[in-house]
Formats: C-alpha cells, structure tokens, sequence
C-alpha cells in the first residue's frame, strides 16, 4: 500500500489540530514501510503485556501462541503481535512526551540532567517521535513531535518560565489528547512526567487522565522528586497529589522516586535521573503488544481486557485494562 494511502486512512480518525503531528510522524516511518507489510486497521486495539516468573524477572521468548486474550470475557483471536528485542535501541515505533515541572527546584534539577537525558535519547532508537512539554498552571510545549533526538535534548534544557501554581492533572490530560491524535495500530505512546508530584491548580481529576489514557492505550511513567519539610524533628518528604502515584499503575506505567534526604541536605548532592530513564527502557523493552479487533457490533461503553499465558509459574501483567467504543 502505498504511502499516501496509509496517511488518508489514518487522518479519517485524526482531529483537526494534531494532523500536522499525524503527517510528520508517518513520513518518518515511511522507510521502514514496505510493499509487502501488512497495514493494520486503525481499529485495532492494542494490550501491551509483561510477563515475570516467580523472582519477578522478566521473560522473554514468548510467542503470539502462548498467549489467550479476552475481550469482555469472550477469547478474540490476535491479529498482531510484537516483542522487543535486546537491541541496542527499541525497535517499535514509539510517541513520547517528556511532561516537566516548571516550578523552581525541579527545574534547577532537570538542566543538571543533561548526560542523562542524552542518554536516554540515544537508545530510544530512530522511530521514536518526542516532544517536550512544560508545565505550572498550563502546559508549554517547548518541542513539536521530533525524530530529531539533538533537537529535542535542546529544548529539555530550553529556559523555561518558574513560578506560580503547578497543574499537574492539567497537564498531564493535555499531554494525552496529543499523543491521542497518533494512530492506534503498531505504535506505543508513553508520558514520563517529572515532578515534585505537589499539584496545586488543577481544574482536572485524575481519573479523568486515567480514563483518556486507559482508553487510548497511552502507559505514564511518574517520576518524583519530592520537596521536604520539617515534621518531629526531621526532615520529610511531601507526600504527592493522590493520583500522581496511581496513575501509572491504571495506565500500565510504572513509578519511580528519585533522591533521599541525605541528597537534599547536600548542597552539592547530584540527582541522577539515568537509573530511572534506564529502568524505563528496561521496561519497554520487555514488553509484549497483543492486538486484536472488536466485534463490528460492539456496544458502546467501556470494555475489559484480560490476557493469560499457557504457561505455569509466571505473572502477567496487562497494561491495558480496556477500550472505548463510542
């Protein structure tokens, strides 16, 4: 199928404002597209998986056969299926929006992040489209979408503004509708969201992130830097906004806490985000991504997944709970 085919097949479920994005991001996927490679309907849904034995080690080597998947408890034959692989950089196409606390002392942090998120970048591979986005009581986007990984290392240590009420929920929905205007079929979406978790100003619940993530398929990756303060005598750390914590295990992500107390009494103490970027990686890169197509006459509503592997003694975790049919 020619390219231009797969671009007007796409922009029917496009909104207005991201075709641009949409456009972008099928042209730089054009050379790995070839004649012979089936296109996927841009109805599929798509359930990424990990699977751990009993020491909580990831296993790899699982195929499409080893797996069942239900749709509303009804098994559904899968009609896609990938695994990473142990490459030097992740083979799928993936959409990622760097979401970064704008107020005072997580941005001093971030710009001392520059080897680490340098790092980070570098094994993402060249299918892999980012976008920056900063945030206090609105979200800036500082990056469009890019495959141009200096450009976005760039705009990660851009000047950003400081100060007032921090939208954390705000945000992170507006980081979701972006990644919401890509397609569906054979791409992951990630937010990673670096924050001291303390949300101040947002009109939006949680849940409603939660939900728009859940239904699109997009997994966030919290990572707090707590802020801390005096309590019986020593040094706490601010617990975050409920939600921020939640949220990454109801859209399969995962969360992570960065620095201790000893670090934040330390003047001269380095945070080191390259442990967490690398753990995120690390868990892409076991991921398994099942995908199938619902029935034509689906009932509008919300749907359950659930996936199951013929194996004895390993744990399988869904990173998608369901999908929307509107």
């Amino acid at each position: 199928m020619k390219m231009a085919m797969i671009v007007n097949r796409f922009l029917r479920g496009v909104r207005g404002g991201y075709r641009a994005s949409t456009v972008l991001f099928l042209i730089a996927m054009a050379p790995h597209l070839s004649s012979h490679q089936v296109v996927l309907r841009s109805d599929l849904v798509l359930v990424p998986v990990s699977v751990t034995d009993r020491r909580g080690q990831f296993v790899d080597g699982l195929r499409a056969k080893d797996f069942i998947l239900y749709d509303d408890g009804q098994r559904r034959p899968i009609a896609f299926f990938s695994a990473e692989t142990e490459a030097e950089h992740l083979s799928r196409p993936l959409a990622m929006i760097l979401l970064l606390d704008a107020s005072h002392s997580i941005a001093a942090i971030l710009h001392e992040q520059q080897s680490a998120v340098a790092s980070l970048l570098s094994v993402l591979g060249d299918r892999t489209m980012v976008s920056i986005v900063s945030f206090h009581q609105r979200p800036e986007v500082l990056l469009d979408f890019t495959a141009d990984k200096d450009e976005a290392l760039r705009a990660f240590l851009q000047r950003r503004r400081i100060g007032g009420n921090t939208a954390i929920f705000d945000a992170l929905c507006f980081a979701i509708e972006r990644l919401s205007a890509f397609p569906d079929a054979d791409l992951r979406r990630v937010v990673v969201i670096i924050s001291d978790g303390l949300d101040t100003a947002s009109a939006t619940d949680y849940r409603v992130c939660a939900r728009a993530a859940q239904q699109e398929g997009i997994a966030v990756y919290p990572v707090w830097i707590p802020l801390y303060s005096p309590s019986g005598g020593r040094l706490k750390a601010r617990r975050p906004t409920k939600g921020f914590i939640e949220v990454a295990k109801e859209t399969g992500g995962k969360f992570f806490r960065v620095g201790t107390v000893k670090e934040a009494l330390d003047p001269d103490a380095a945070v080191d985000l390259r442990p967490v970027f690398q753990a995120i990686i690390d868990d892409l890169r076991h991921q398994y991504y099942l995908g199938f197509y619902p029935l034509r006459n689906a009932r509008p509503g919300f749907h359950r997944v659930r996936v199951t592997v013929k194996r004895k003694g390993v744990r399988v975790d869904v990173r998608r709970r369901g999908y929307l049919v509107q």
